[in-house]
């Protein structure tokens, strides 16, 4: 192995023992890097956190992304089909609703009593 790599590898170790990011020395990502500002105290628990579950603070900004776009993809779902309803059920439907609370009392509530 070429010493340079070698020194170069070992300046890495150094720098992440001082808190850069490790994500980026364990494995080459196809992912995209980008630089965010945060207010210290959140850039702390985040820290903290990585520190605790021994992952990488990217790692935690992924899956907190993750997570704030499945909630608001929920949202936008719940939005629309509030929407769709916000008339009320047609004649037809309130006919199949009256029908299906009917054979539910009838069979699945029968079930129960016994």
């Amino acid at each position: 192995m070429n010493s340079r790599i070698v020194m170069d590898y070992g300046r890495r170790i150094e720098k992440m023992n001082k808190g850069i990011d490790i994500s980026i020395i364990k494995f080459h990502t196809n992912c995209m890097k980008t630089a965010i500002s945060i207010p210290d105290h959140i850039f702390e628990e985040v820290n903290k956190l990585a520190r605790q579950k021994k992952t990488s603070r990217s790692q935690i900004f992924c899956i907190a992304v993750e997570e704030y776009l499945k909630k608001m993809k929920a949202q936008k779902l719940f939005e629309t089909l509030n929407l769709a309803y916000k008339d009320g059920a047609t004649p037809e439907e309130k006919i199949l609703l009256a029908t299906a609370k009917e054979y539910y009392e009838s069979k699945v509530l029968e079930k129960d009593r016994f």
